[in-house]
């Protein structure tokens, strides 16, 4: 899978390393093959967790509100990304 399949503001969760199933929403990419990841609470939207792509599943669920101020430029708080998260993901769904 490379970037061109994920989008700023889809929730992803971590298949390995130390954050292994931890929830996220994708801020940002870098390099065509890392993502930059964002929770709210340990990794901030200024300070992203850089993943290689292959290390990441896919969830479906996008962000649309945060997507566009992301790719805009607008300001977005942590705040924003912790409920969308919240809003988004649900376990039973999936």
């Amino acid at each position: 899978m490379s970037v061109v399949n994920i989008s700023i503001g889809q929730l992803v969760t971590s298949n390995a390393g130390r954050d292994q199933t931890n929830i996220y929403l994708v801020v940002g990419t870098q390099q065509n093959k890392f993502l930059l990841l964002a929770n709210g609470r340990e990794r901030t939207f200024k300070n992203p967790k850089q993943k290689n792509i292959r290390h990441v599943n896919v969830l479906k669920p996008i962000a649309q509100g945060v997507a566009e101020k992301i790719q805009s430029g607008m300001k977005i708080t942590d705040e924003e990304i912790r409920q969308a998260i919240k809003i988004l993901y649900k376990p039973d769904d999936l």
